[in-house]
């Protein structure tokens, strides 16, 4: 048989996915997706660049304890998470490009401070200003990125790239974050990472100013880049982080405050940890099995558009979140396993894991909160209610991240084969909740635009413009 299960042959297939890819980046749609993925790349390279020596260097050079470690690797999620809270309306006053510039410009200024540097205090104040660079950044992606890629499908598969660019980045990172401490010590790093994210400023700056030169026949093709965001949709200042705060979106949004949350609890103590259970091993083969997981997570990110096509966006997150227990009871069994196969398996089931159940969050809270909007046209909708629904998951990513490495600093610690185990169990737990408390959708829960059964979500608090008795 030359066709498959719904008649389309595997070469009419390959020709529709290439020009899916095409359509991604027509235009002034490509401009959008470079510098929205680059930024999330370089950012994400940053953040984690110094998982595998920091413990370590600050427990030798100032006394820290792995507790302090700890706090100042919360440190910057806990600012985020701040900051996020009020994003949405600074996004609505100054627009998108200019948030993400102004929290690009911030974070290499917080990393070379970082990066100087020797002390606890001067530590956990710039990594404090890290994370409120980080909050204008991704929330501006996801609210771009949600505003400009409104086709059937298309969103889906621009967060599975935009995962794919984060893994990249988590890949690099600890790796020449290892490299060059070991070569160049402790600030290199930092002073490397702060003048290319203040390169690809530069960079973006130029597009912008070369777009904004265009004029005539190149203009609608501009609107088109910028999405609903040229203006003929005025931002509706209804539409808030509370009004979007469904029950369904914060239990969508919860999967993305354990996926960084669990991987924070491991994240600081897995260099000191690697060992004690493999051995005398370098800062450069560290990092590498630090960003082991990215592999699979990248590949996982991008089956997740395929994959909507045949089942439900809530079999993946919760199956996704099952994997990733499986993958944190590998990582503390290495006396039940071997000491080898228990940490890179480990590794490799919290990628795939991670990458099946984080890529289909951020749309299926776009189209929740959308769906609210019930006399809207679904792309005005996405429109209205991309900065609100990107505050509470960048938000509720960022609460995860600041819990993780406090939770993980004071749980491992005393024993690292249990507390695995203990976070395995709560990821199976949360997984039948995701399953079971989500009404689902049909395949493909982007091409969902109807109304969603009341008994499953919250009241909506927006007004209605016809009968607002009907409200509240």
């Amino acid at each position: 048989q030359d066709l498959d299960g719904d008649g389309r042959s595997p070469i009419r297939r390959a020709q529709q996915a290439v020009e899916s890819m095409a359509g991604l980046c027509r235009g002034g749609r490509g401009v959008v997706l470079v510098t929205c993925l680059g930024a999330y790349f370089l950012s994400m390279a940053m953040i984690y660049q110094m998982s595998p020596f920091f413990e370590v260097y600050a427990r030798t050079s100032c006394g820290a304890s792995t507790l302090t470690v700890g706090w100042i690797f919360a440190a910057m999620p806990m600012s985020s998470f701040v900051g996020n809270l009020g994003m949405d309306g600074m996004i609505g006053r100054f627009g998108v490009e200019v948030m993400m510039n102004v929290g690009l410009i911030l974070l290499a200024a917080s990393s070379l401070g970082f990066g100087l540097s020797q002390n606890v205090t001067g530590w956990l104040c710039w990594r404090s200003m890290q994370g409120f660079a980080t909050a204008p950044i991704y929330t501006s992606i996801s609210t771009r990125l949600a505003r400009t890629f409104t086709g059937e499908g298309e969103f889906h598969r621009v967060v599975g790239l935009q995962e794919v660019c984060g893994n990249v980045g988590v890949t690099l990172g600890p790796l020449l974050g290892g490299m060059l401490f070991q070569y160049g010590g402790f600030s290199l790093p930092f002073i490397v990472s702060a003048g290319l994210h203040l390169l690809f400023v530069g960079i973006s700056l130029v597009s912008i100013c070369c777009r904004e030169a265009k004029s005539g026949s190149d203009e609608a093709e501009a609107s088109d880049a910028r999405g609903l965001e040229a203006g003929h949709v005025s931002e509706d200042p209804t539409v808030t982080i509370c009004s979007v705060a469904t029950l369904r979106l914060l239990l969508l949004s919860g999967i993305s405050t354990l996926c960084l949350g669990v991987w924070g609890a491991f994240e600081p103590l897995l260099a000191d940890h690697f060992v004690k259970v493999l051995g005398h091993i370098d800062h450069t083969f560290i990092g590498l099995l630090m960003s082991l997981s990215a592999v699979p997570s990248t590949f996982a990110a991008m089956a997740v558009p395929s994959l909507l096509r045949c089942v439900r966006a809530k079999w993946l997150m919760a199956g996704g979140l099952v994997i990733y227990g499986f993958g944190s009871f590998s990582m503390g069994s290495w006396e039940l396993l071997s000491p080898w196969a228990s940490q890179i398996g480990g590794l490799l089931l919290i990628g795939c894991g991670w990458g099946l159940c984080w890529t289909p969050v951020l749309p299926s809270m776009v189209e929740a909160a959308a769906a609210q909007l019930k006399d809207t046209p679904a792309d005005q909708a996405r429109h209205a209610v991309s900065p609100a629904v990107s505050s509470v998951f960048n938000a509720a990513a960022a609460l995860g991240e600041a819990v993780g490495p406090l939770m993980g600093t004071w749980l491992l610690p005393k024993n690292f084969q249990l507390g695995p185990k203990i976070i395995a169990i709560f990821l199976v737990v949360y997984a039948a909740c995701t399953y079971f408390s989500d009404p689902g959708s049909e395949k493909g829960i982007e091409l969902q635009t109807e109304q969603l059964p009341t008994q499953t979500r919250l009241r909506s608090v927006l007004p209605n413009p016809e009968n607002p008795e009907l409200e509240g």
